[in-house]
């Protein structure tokens, strides 16, 4: 047991390691670096070594990443894909770098440097700082040799995609033809249909839902649950602490004054306009005896404050902004500003109307604030001093020993599944880590909040399932209905269209009025307009209409809805703008002929994976 502490430890050391060296080596976005270890290789292209140091080193921060981001959704599936992928992009690279060494495209040094004298990470007071740089890279244990080699080939390597956008070309006249486009207007109204308002017109029978079970039980099947036996350590749990002494109780209060202290306030009024040599004109007038509330009124963008001539209220320091509180805070009553800039290239003029000053609540008032505080911070101590204990107790004994120990309920939780939301992200993680399901083991400490920890162990495990027809009969018959109603509306809908193409006006009619329907009539709209059900696409690339005709036509859009359109006009608007594609479209050609250079160099290239290593 004490060998499994110790290994546990070592892991959680390993990690703290990797963070410090994976936040520089993103920041600094290297992708290769020179060091004095031996170097192994996770994979060869045409015999040259791909390293299996910076593979590790990026999957480390990828895997942290994504199991940050997914939490317990994270799975052995997505590790998996995840590897393949950076694998895949470490062998692309080491292809391009040796496609532009073939080339004979060479990065100066001057470039490289140039690239490293801007990078954020080494500017100091808006300068480069050479001991910055050093200081980074040694931290780091980079030699500046080894990160100038580094960002010579990522450069080199750019260079071939810089190639690649030269040789793609557009002419005038398509890019007047795809700005038309872009812009283009259509005229539209729909009809959206929902399974929700025709499931009542639609029935399923006992023999129909038997018989749809049979045949996809295995859509049917519920995961494996688990139960645990858990002991939690909480605040709540340390006895009462004695009552505090008067000096004690001084002492807090002495070391905790902002706590009962109410900061200066002050009122203002201001007046906010975007225009610098608007501001001072309007400074000007006021300073001429213009009226403050008026020109507020009148001139400032606030909508919040300007029709009450600009007044703020009340606020203390650090509410409105730091060149806000600067002045605000050094004029007398009744002082005007002068023009004061803000970050967001707005102005202000303030006016100052009164003061709150600073007050501060007596010993006394605050006495039962204060023994409550003495209290929570008694405890406190009490529980981050039995926690190490704790930890190690559960390291080396079973649960109930624990909650023997300490004086605690050993709990039982219900049968839960992976991701469920009954019980804390970390709580249900724990639960499903190997430690705790495969080897049995007790979990490590899991920190549910500042105030409460938890050690658990499997209790017992409820393996994967069938479910049995009289458990899902409901979801049977919800779903059939759903198919029988989207059924229905796919027909109407068609049944609507047909009838608008030919013609037939009595019949629209009596469809929309048996089954309670209507136009939305949307008018002009542009492919930027937002609308529901992707009405929006649907109308674009349904055929426009010719000689004054409407184009009508039924879309499915999913399983719960279905539409009918009706396009009545295409116009362009006054004036056509350039809208852009043209070089989305270049772009896209761009990373089309990237991506076919590199399935071309590695059709050619003999590759080898050692999967054993990834």
């Amino acid at each position: 047991m004490l060998t499994a502490i110790r290994n546990k430890s070592k892991g959680w050391v390993a990690y703290v390691v990797v963070g410090l060296i994976i936040v520089p080596f993103a920041l600094f976005g290297i992708n290769d670096y020179v060091s004095s270890s031996a170097r192994t290789s996770i994979a060869t292209v045409n015999g040259e070594d791909v390293d299996i140091n910076i593979y590790y080193q990026e999957l480390n921060t990828q895997q942290r990443n994504l199991q940050q981001q997914l939490g317990a959704a994270y799975s052995q599936e997505i590790d998996t894909a995840l590897k393949q992928t950076l694998i895949d992009s470490m062998i692309n690279e080491k292809l391009i770098e040796n496609f532009a060494n073939n080339l004979g495209i060479v990065t100066l040094d001057d470039e490289v440097r140039s690239v490293i004298e801007m990078n954020q990470a080494f500017i100091v007071d808006g300068k480069f700082s050479e001991d910055r740089y050093s200081q980074l890279l040694r931290l780091n244990s980079y030699s500046p040799a080894g990160y100038e080699i580094a960002q010579s080939k990522a450069l080199t390597r750019d260079q071939i995609k810089r190639n690649l956008s030269g040789s793609a070309f557009i002419s005038s006249t398509q890019i007047k033809q795809l700005d038309d486009l872009a812009s283009q207007e259509r005229e539209v109204s729909y009809i959206a249909l929902n399974t929700s308002d025709f499931e009542s017109q639609v029935s399923v029978s006992k023999s129909e839902i038997s018989d749809y079970f049979n045949e996809n039980r295995t859509s049917f099947i519920e995961g494996r649950k688990v139960k645990v036996d858990f002991v939690e350590l909480s605040l709540g749990d340390m006895e009462e602490p004695e009552t505090p002494d008067e000096e004690t109780l001084q002492t807090l209060y002495d070391d905790n004054s902002e706590l009962y202290t109410n900061p200066e306030r002050r009122r203002t009024q201001h007046i906010l306009v975007e225009s610098e040599d608007l501001a001072n004109d309007l400074l000007d007038q006021i300073n001429q005896g213009a009226n403050f509330d008026k020109l507020a009124v009148a001139n400032s963008e606030d909508t919040s404050s300007n029709e009450k001539g600009g007044d703020l209220g009340f606020n203390e320091r650090g509410l409105i902004g730091a060149e806000f509180d600067e002045a605000a805070f050094s004029m007398n009553i009744g002082d005007v500003s002068d023009v004061v800039s803000t970050d967001y290239g707005y102005f202000h003029i303030i006016k100052l109307t009164d003061i709150e000053a600073e007050t501060v609540q007596s010993f006394e008032a605050v006495r039962d604030q204060l023994v409550a505080l003495n209290k929570n911070n008694v405890n406190k101590k009490m529980l981050l001093d039995l926690l190490e204990e704790f930890t190690s107790l559960a390291y080396e004994e079973s649960l109930d020993m624990v909650a023997d120990q300490f004086g605690l309920e050993l709990k039982t939780s219900d049968y839960f599944a992976n991701g469920s939301q009954d019980y804390d992200d970390a709580f249900v993680s724990a639960a499903f880590s190997g430690g705790v399901i495969d080897e049995g083991e007790n979990s490590e400490l899991i920190e549910l909040s500042a105030e409460k920890f938890v050690v658990l162990a499997l209790s017992s495990i409820q393996p994967e399932r069938e479910k049995e027809l009289d458990e899902v009969e409901d979801q049977v018959a919800s779903i059939l209905n759903n198919i029988a109603a989207k059924k229905l509306i796919e027909n109407l809908s068609l049944a609507i269209a047909t009838a608008l193409v030919s013609g037939d006006e009595l019949m629209t009619n009596k469809l929309l009025t048996d089954n309670g329907l209507e136009w939305n009539n949307e008018g002009w709209i542009s492919r930027a307009k937002e609308l529901p059900f992707n009405v929006t696409s649907f109308a674009f690339s349904t055929p426009k209409p010719i000689d004054s005709e409407h184009t009508y036509s039924a879309r499915n859009v999913d399983n719960l809805t279905s539409l009918v359109i009706d396009v009545s006009g295409v116009r362009l608007p006054e004036e056509v703008l350039d809208s852009g594609v043209a070089e989305l479209y270049l772009s896209q050609e761009n990373s089309e002929m990237f991506v076919s250079l590199i399935k071309q160099l590695r059709e050619s290239a003999e590759i080898r994976i050692f999967s054993d290593l990834l």
